[in-house]
């Protein structure tokens, strides 16, 4: 498989994050489906042509620039040939995605149009997408916390071990820039010098399992403790305390008030 990013195909469109895809086998291999979501590991297209929006909500330009892309990068071939997705880090409110026709649901997180405009772009809801290995590599950027925390526990239990040590650096960084992020928040000021220590992860910085859990564990810990739970529901909270943990801090509370 061949990655392209920051593909220019139309002048006047402004900046956007594209990756185009290009299968260089019949079919994806079994590690490749393996690190790819729901809709996406289901296309058979030759190419795939994905738009990510990190910090914005789908409108019509979302779908008007997904179209010019597909239109430029088909001049060179066949529309068969080519398959786009529009991916939400944001869930896009149920009137807002239906007024684009995206009512048919194929699958959790995955749309598709009734509008034959639309149509032939699929949309796909991080936060919607199954808690599972493949859909992590993506999920851990969801807009809701409690989905990224979910995504990053995944990668660090059964992921990590199915990459190359360079990459896992790279998760680990992102991991520290995004887990104090409520939700809605996926804004990523990185100065020049840590956008660089990120790139040089690639290449230099090398974990053991123990390793990982160490710096887990520690960037764990130097979080306060209203950042742990910033973005939890009252039950997440308490999932793993029991009936009696949660008893004896309630009778503390009320000796204490």
């Amino acid at each position: 498989i061949s990655v392209f990013t920051d593909v220019k195909v139309v002048k006047k469109l402004p900046e956007a994050d594209v990756i185009l895809l290009r299968l260089d086998s019949e079919n994806w291999t079994q590690k490749q489906l393996e690190r790819l979501p729901d809709g996406i590991r289901d296309s058979a297209t030759k190419y795939i042509l994905i738009e990510f929006k990190a910090t914005e909500s789908i409108n019509k330009n979302t779908f008007i620039q997904a179209s010019w892309y597909e239109y430029a990068r088909s001049q060179k071939i066949n529309d068969d040939e080519i398959q786009t997705f529009v991916m939400c880090a944001k869930q896009p409110q149920k009137v807002n995605r239906e007024q684009y026709g995206y009512t048919i649901r194929v699958q959790p997180g995955i749309y598709q149009s009734t509008i034959i405009a639309y149509n032939h772009i699929t949309l796909i809801s991080l936060n919607e997408l199954p808690n599972e290995l493949h859909n992590a590599w993506i999920t851990c950027l969801a807009s809701k916390k409690l989905k990224r925390l979910k995504s990053f526990q995944l990668l660090k239990e059964q992921g990590f071990k199915r990459i190359q040590k360079p990459f896992k650096g790279f998760l680990l960084e992102l991991w520290q820039h995004i887990s104090i992020k409520g939700d809605d928040d996926m804004t990523l000021e990185l100065s020049q010098t840590e956008i660089k220590a990120i790139g040089d992860m690639w290449g230099v910085q090398y974990y053991s399992q123990e390793e990982l859990d160490n710096l887990f564990n520690e960037r764990l810990r130097a979080l306060k403790a209203e950042d742990r739970l910033m973005g939890l529901k009252p039950e997440d909270r308490l999932r793993d305390l029991s009936s009696e943990e949660i008893e004896a801090i309630l009778k503390q509370r009320k000796q204490q008030s």
